[in-house]
């Protein structure tokens, strides 16, 4: 019988806190495989996330081809066994995006004001500019900060939808104003109540 790795699906808004739970629980899953939306999605150029933005940002018109069979690929243990740590996906759609939802055992969802979640964005965009050390780093960054502020009330209207459908679907929601490592306690604590250890 062909047996599959638990998914563990870590979804929220951008600057949620995916990321940095990911890797607190990493510490107490050591031997769990990590996946991440933004770093298999090829991306789309700004007229095309211009595009489907208008269009409603339904998350599945993504077809997320690479993101599916990489999912398919880490969850088969095989007839023979092999490791069974689990999975720890990155999404931000959860179970909203059916294809790569459909893996998902146990959906965290990071429940994080936008207004918090936004000026994380922003940091983090000031803090690859202060790392930077191109002389026109500030320069090139104003535009961009720029097409972000203008962009972001039809980013919101599509946060808010797709954060409405996450956290119904969710098996557990979690504060992302809480400290990081008080959230991964949580999630530990729900998991191991399930028998995932």
């Amino acid at each position: 019988m062909v047996e599959r790795r638990v998914v563990i699906g870590l979804s929220g808004v951008p600057s949620s806190g995916k990321t940095t739970l990911l890797h607190l629980l990493l510490r107490d899953f050591p031997g769990a495989k990590t996946l991440a939306y933004d770093r298999l999605h090829p991306g789309m150029s700004e007229q095309q996330v211009e595009d489907w933005l208008r269009r409603g940002g339904d998350p599945n018109e993504m077809a997320l081809d690479n993101l599916v069979a990489a999912l398919k690929d880490l969850t088969l243990l095989g007839a023979s066994g092999g490791s069974r740590s689990p999975i720890l996906f990155e999404s931000g759609f959860g179970r909203v995006h059916r294809a790569t939802g459909a893996f998902i055992d146990f959906s965290v969802w990071i429940d994080t004001p936008l207004d918090v979640a936004m000026s994380r964005a922003v940091r983090v965009f000031l803090r690859n500019v202060e790392l930077n050390p191109s002389p026109t780093a500030a320069a090139e960054f104003i535009p961009r900060l720029t097409r972000y502020a203008q962009g972001y009330p039809m980013l919101r209207r599509i946060y808010l939808a797709v954060s409405e459908r996450g956290l119904a679907s969710a098996d557990l929601v979690i504060d992302g104003t809480q400290p990081a490592e008080f959230s991964a306690a949580l999630i530990k604590k729900a998991l191991a109540d399930r028998g995932v250890t």
